[in-house]
């Protein structure tokens, strides 16, 4: 007799029945969710343990710990990084980058040399007279933040083909090399050449020669700084996912070509982990939600100092609003309107839960796509609007035309995110300019 036939006798059909039609419904649990929970428990435990492991983390990891920072020195990366990457943002060139050069310069001390240039080697600007001289000695944060700014401008300068989200390191390398070379020795000289550049980045680049106008011919020690920018970016990638980076001056382009960079390697881990989890678990669920629930945590009037929304349009056709939350289980309003800085003003919504559903809150075309933010993001368009829903953990509809009510993807909190919400951004083509999310959203009051 094998075990089925055990099975068959100690629970039969009858007995089966009774605890599929009636014990079961009476305690408010179907085999589909404890299914789904003994399968989220499993994935969950799944990608736990990879993050013990440090293996979502691992090409992050080998960067950082490959090319040696001091204590000290990574003490101030995390000091600053929010600072150099918002200043990154707005001369558009990798968040690494302003940090790379004052390590580079002056190895990250907040001292002006004595040459009458400033910590970012503000040379050329001195010598042709743009820039007064820097007054030699110790300077404020201010003050750094001032040359850290010079810095940006003056790498965007000489590598215009830079942008916020490169991750070619041919590209990168060029540009460290024309920021301190010239343009010129950029264009007919190979960076892998240049210690500044390689130095100390495998057996075949160390200690370097390096010539200077000032210093003459030195064989350099130093990390170049091209080693230093992959330290650098494994720190700041991994600091990323612990701290919340708010302010950050972005520009909302999402037609840019670069808005479709590839993500680190535990991004495509962590994005193909839930995808498979999402797919099995929603997939045999009823596509259209519909879901009407109300917002909670009422809200009225326009938030203070948020200048950048308009009125809707008192024209639009009804059949086009968006007029559902996008999340689809008792949404919670965790955050007011924000955004304006950056350009993508919208509200954050989550649940008390951390997870569900999301629903298209209008008919139209939708989208999806990674930014060089690495926030995974839904666009649906029609003729009169334009809503974008940020950090889901997975989509659920391939790109195409979608229904108001239609399931489209599972909340989460992929990209600059704390922790599993949805930012919601809703944008009036007849009024051209983004509008309050909340005055289309069911709310409590």
């Amino acid at each position: 007799m094998s075990l089925v036939d055990i099975g068959y006798i100690l629970f039969p059909e009858w007995l089966r029945e009774w605890f599929r039609l009636v014990l079961l419904p009476a305690l408010g649990i179907s085999p589909y969710q404890i299914t789904a929970g003994m399968l989220r428990g499993f994935l969950d435990s799944f990608m736990l343990i990879f993050l013990a492991l440090g293996l979502l983390r691992g090409s992050d990891y080998y960067m950082q710990s490959q090319y040696t920072l001091t204590p000290e020195i990574q003490a101030k990366i995390i000091k600053w990084a929010p600072v150099a990457d918002v200043i990154a943002q707005r001369n558009d060139i990798p968040p690494e980058v302003p940090l790379v050069l004052w390590y580079k310069e002056a190895g990250m001390e907040a001292i002006n040399p004595t040459l009458c240039t400033g910590i970012i080697g503000a040379y050329d600007l001195v010598q042709s007279g743009e820039r007064p001289c820097f007054d030699p000695g110790p300077i404020n944060d201010l003050q750094v933040t001032e040359q850290l700014v010079i810095g940006a401008q003056e790498f965007k300068k000489r590598c215009p083909d830079i942008h916020y989200g490169s991750q070619n390191p041919a590209l990168i390398k060029k540009c460290y090399f024309a920021y301190n070379a010239g343009v010129g020795a950029a264009q007919v000289q190979d960076a892998e050449d240049s210690a500044y550049v390689m130095n100390g980045f495998d057996a075949e680049h160390q200690n370097m020669l390096y010539q200077d106008i000032v210093l003459g011919t030195v064989r350099v020690q130093q990390l170049g700084a091209w080693p230093v920018h992959l330290a650098m970016q494994g720190m700041t990638r991994n600091e990323a996912d612990l701290q919340a980076r708010e302010g950050l001056d972005e520009e909302f382009d999402d037609s840019s070509a670069d808005t479709l960079n590839s993500t680190s390697v535990s991004v495509a881990i962590l994005d193909m982990t839930t995808r498979l989890y999402d797919w099995l678990t929603y997939r045999f669920t009823n596509i259209y939600t519909n879901s009407t629930a109300e917002m909670t945590f009422a809200r009225d009037g326009l938030p203070a100092g948020e200048t950048c929304l308009v009125a809707p349009p008192k024209n639009s056709d009804p059949r086009l609003l968006p007029q559902l939350n996008p999340v689809v289980d008792a949404p919670v309003l965790t955050q007011d309107v924000h955004g304006c800085s950056y350009a993508l003003p919208g509200l954050d919504v989550s649940n008390w839960e951390l997870s569900s559903l999301l629903q298209a809150p209008m008919p139209g075309q939708v989208t999806t796509y990674t930014d060089q933010w690495h926030n995974t993001t839904i666009r649906i368009e029609n003729s009169e609007w334009v809503v974008l829903m940020l950090h889901p953990r997975s989509y659920l509809i391939p790109e195409g035309r979608v229904e108001r009510g239609q399931a489209v993807g599972v909340m989460g909190a992929i990209g600059n995110a704390t922790g599993p919400h949805v930012h919601y951004t809703v944008y009036s083509k007849i009024a051209d300019g983004f509008v309050d999310p909340a005055l289309f959203l069911p709310i409590t009051n």
